[in-house]
Parts: structure tokens; C-alpha cells; sequence
């Protein structure tokens, strides 16, 4: 009987122990567009090489990173009232419960979009081809 009893509390023990723990974070991927291409473009962000290739996503980490480029007019950005920082946030995993693990977070498939008229964010939970996307300065 003891013996047994010594069985169920080592079952009821790891049982405790492996189930549970929180999800991962969601990846984040950086891709930078541009309908002209830009003379020149730079990112202060680590996992961006240098120079840049449009239209590929690179696999990034979350922070704040600082970016200015000169567009195909010869007109450097950021002028006033266009933002000069894209703020990357990962999507957190949720927390785990006793008998349930925590889901992962969801991946994020960001856009930098270099215009003659400013930069344009756009945030998509799934991988989009740079050509079906049209966009059109106004």
C-alpha cells in the first residue's frame, strides 16, 4: 500500500511540475518598401543589414529604432510632423495555468513604407507578398 502511495504522489508531483509555463513570444519580421527607391535610407536597428534589400522581411527584436531617408525628389526625411521612429512590440504569449500551457504570441509582419509624402507603418499578423500591394501617392 505504501508503495503505492508513493507512485500516485510522484505522478500527482510531475504532473504538477509539467504542466503549466507560458507561451513565447511572437517572432516580428521588418520589411521596408518603397514604390521609388530611395537615394539613401538608414535604420538604427542591429538587425536590419546594411544596405538595406527592399521588399525581403528580416526577423527583428522590439524596440524603438530611429530611421531617416532621402527620397528619389532628393527631399530628406523626416520633415516636421512625419515621425522618425517605428516602435516595434512583440505579441506577448499568454500565461499558463495549472493543466494548460500558455499560447504562443502571435507573429507580426511589419511594413515601413518610404513616400515622397512621409512614411507609412502598416501591421499584418500574416506574411503579405510586396506585390499585391499598391500604393499610390496622392
Amino acid at each position: 500500500m505504501n508503495y503505492f502511495k508513493n507512485i500516485i504522489l510522484f505522478l500527482f508531483i510531475s504532473l504538477l511540475f509539467s504542466c503549466g509555463g507560458d507561451g513565447e513570444d511572437g517572432e516580428i519580421f521588418l520589411r521596408i518598401r518603397s514604390i521609388l527607391t530611395p537615394i539613401n535610407f538608414s535604420i538604427e536597428n542591429p538587425d536590419i543589414p546594411q544596405p538595406i534589400q527592399y521588399d525581403v522581411y528580416y526577423k527583428t527584436n522590439p524596440g524603438s529604432y530611429p530611421f531617416t531617408y532621402i527620397d528619389h525628389n532628393n527631399v530628406s526625411h523626416p520633415l516636421p510632423g512625419e515621425f522618425s521612429v517605428i516602435d516595434i512590440i512583440a505579441s506577448p504569449g499568454q500565461s499558463g495555468s495549472l493543466f494548460k500551457s500558455g499560447e504562443d504570441g502571435d507573429d507580426i509582419y511589419i511594413d515601413l513604407i518610404l513616400l515622397s509624402t512621409g512614411p507609412i507603418i502598416e501591421n499584418f499578423d500574416y506574411f503579405t507578398i510586396a506585390s499585391s500591394l499598391d500604393y499610390y501617392e496622392e
